[in-house]
């Protein structure tokens, strides 16, 4: 088995001929690099890379939308773009290599996760500029699997497949693959009766909670197995788990993976802070240094499935997706974990940041209470404020600040079919505004 020293020499031959290929073929990372003093040549080894400027989501837009692109527009076979939820969207081409290099990573995830060509793999992300409706699926054909391409939304028409094509591996995001345990419920479908025995998710970021949610609805014999990429990065390919869940396995023949300090941009030696991307074959859209505003802790371990490297052991959230308030920093993911370990609490909420004239902000939590407990809470109100109650105290005790959290009906929250769930909403106090 390679040894890390191994793969790190290996990485870095591939490295020197792709920073080549960049300062040859585009000339505003030439420039940046030019305008730091670099002399290519002073970087001897993989550690240090960290010489190199860093590269910012804000930087693509520079010559948009070609910029940064390597290649030119006739080895150019195809585009995608980002959602554009914090902006504009970012779009990548793809060279029929880019391609080649995509369908392998994620075949080879797929087979980790446990995936087989006896599985039949139904596809429930959108089709259309996003990476994964077509990056699986193109994946999938080219190496075999049988694939059923529903897209997303139609919900009823999702599970009619699942019931009759036997879907045993279903694509989707944590929030959907739930949305779809819940339509299936309200028109008696159990789905434990259904074939699927491996859900893997992406899009959105996978908590504790809402895999323990996932595993409590679907049953606790399916394997909920998460993916971790972005458009920059090819779509699902900087990491996935495997069928035991323990962490991500990254892309480590693909991508060269750094910390740094959020805040100070230094890398760091710690294992927790913002993970920064290098890639080693991209043809069209490679990246040097770039800040993915991911915070994510890894770890260098074997894991139960055999294979020793780099891990994700967790994707704390995006630097983007962290709210401040009373000067207190707090993830989404870290709220989303605190109100699915209440079984009171369903994986529908929105978590309103309301912003005040004295820049402390304030904090409202709306989530739905589970079908469960509708007609106690229905028949006692005073019942649903005790609850409340009680978790904005654990709230507080939680998190160190208060929070206003309130209890409302199934089917209160708006759903999400198509596209990232929305849980974050800014409100402007009136005083403020």
């Amino acid at each position: 088995m390679e040894n890390l020293l191994e793969l790190q020499k290996k990485n870095f031959i591939k490295f020197k001929k792709q920073l080549k290929y960049i300062c040859d073929n585009n000339k505003i990372y030439r420039k940046k690099i030019n305008d730091g003093n670099i002399k290519i040549e002073s970087i001897k080894n993989i550690n240090k890379i960290s010489k190199l400027p860093l590269t910012t989501k804000s930087d693509f837009f520079t010559n948009y939308p070609y910029g940064f692109y390597c290649a030119n527009k006739d080895k150019i076979v195809r585009y995608h773009a980002s959602s554009g939820t914090t902006g504009k969207s970012l779009i990548v081409g793809f060279t029929k290599n880019d391609l080649a290099l995509r369908n392998k990573i994620i075949i080879e995830n797929l087979k980790r996760a446990g995936v087989t060509k006896d599985d039949v793999v139904q596809i429930c992300y959108g089709y259309g500029m996003f990476t994964g409706g077509l990056g699986f699926h193109e994946a999938l054909e080219e190496f075999g699997f049988s694939i059923i391409p529903t897209s997303s939304g139609n919900t009823l028409k999702q599970l009619f497949y699942m019931q009759n094509l036997h879907t045993s591996v279903l694509i989707t995001s944590p929030s959907y693959a739930m949305h779809i345990y819940e339509v299936a419920k309200e028109n008696n479908i159990d789905v434990k009766d259904l074939n699927v025995r491996i859900i893997k998710t992406g899009s959105e970021l996978l908590t504790d909670e809402m895999r323990r949610k996932l595993k409590k609805a679907w049953g606790k014999n399916v394997v909920i197995s998460q993916d971790y990429g972005m458009t920059e990065s090819m779509g699902p390919c900087l990491a996935s788990e495997c069928t035991y869940g323990d962490g991500l396995h990254v892309c480590d023949s693909n991508f060269i993976y750094e910390l740094i300090d959020p805040v100070t941009k230094k890398s760091t030696n710690k294992n927790v802070g913002e993970l920064v991307i290098t890639s080693l074959n991209n043809e069209c859209f490679p990246l040097i240094r770039y800040e993915t505003n991911d915070i994510v802790e890894l770890e260098y371990k074997k894991c139960k499935c055999g294979k020793e490297g780099i891990k994700i052991k967790r994707i704390i959230g995006r630097s983007d997706d962290m709210i401040k308030v009373k000067g207190v920093k707090v993830y989404i993911s870290q709220i989303e974990d605190f109100l699915l370990s209440d079984d009171y609490c369903s994986s529908n909420y929105e978590v309103q940041l309301i912003k005040t004239k004295d820049f402390m902000n304030d904090i409202k939590i709306v989530v739905e209470y589970q079908n469960i407990v509708n007609l106690n809470f229905n028949k006692n109100i005073s019942m649903l404020n005790q609850k409340e109650n009680e978790l904005m105290k654990k709230f507080k005790e939680t998190f160190g600040i208060k929070a206003k959290i309130k209890l409302v009906l199934p089917k209160t929250i708006k759903r999400y079919e198509t596209g990232k769930v929305k849980r974050l909403k800014i409100i402007y106090d009136e005083i403020y505004a």
